[in-house]
């Protein structure tokens, strides 16, 4: 238990900039249309590697339900969440060559290297995004104004994200 206080105190704190700084930002209504940055992925991209799918999954539930509560999502968060938790195994796959499966995966996202950690966590993003952004739209009939908010939050979303991931994977090492 001892050694997942990081893995709390990064949740604990990324929900709270998101709930109360992210989502009260008010940039102007013709901005914050287009941009809407959500970093609380990034708790689910930096579970630790060793767990077992359903610890993943269910920590995922946990995190986007109560997200669904204090914002009201009505169940979105929690739809677009859990499919990031499924493909978690195969996004680090697809970006770093390396199975989540096998025994030595102790601290894997530390040990990649950083072209692989940032498109890993660029490449997660941007599913995110767009799975919350077309489910909120549940139309196609703005579909290149959905396009354009799905890539200029997931930029802003990694802008915004990289730095902790930074910190919190060299804080692994360390």
């Amino acid at each position: 238990m001892i050694k997942h206080i990081p893995h709390i105190i990064l949740a604990i704190v990324l929900m709270l900039v998101q709930v109360f700084l992210l989502d009260n930002i008010d940039l102007g209504s013709l901005i914050s249309i287009w941009i809407r940055p959500m970093i609380f992925p990034i708790i689910v991209l930096l579970l630790p590697t060793e767990w077992s799918s359903i610890w993943v999954l269910i920590t995922s539930y946990i995190i986007a339900l109560t997200l669904d509560l204090l914002l009201g999502g009505s169940g979105l968060y929690v739809v677009t969440l859990l499919p990031l938790a499924i493909f978690r195994p195969a996004l680090i796959y697809m970006t770093t060559n390396r199975s989540i499966d096998s025994s030595d995966q102790s601290q894997l996202l530390a040990r990649i290297p950083l072209p692989q950690l940032m498109f890993y966590v660029a490449l997660s993003l941007l599913l995110y995004h767009a799975l919350f952004f077309i489910m909120e739209a549940l139309s196609w009939a703005n579909f290149f104004r959905t396009v354009a908010t799905i890539i200029l939050s997931t930029i802003a979303s990694l802008i915004i994200s990289w730095p902790v991931v930074r910190i919190f994977t060299s804080k692994l090492i360390a």
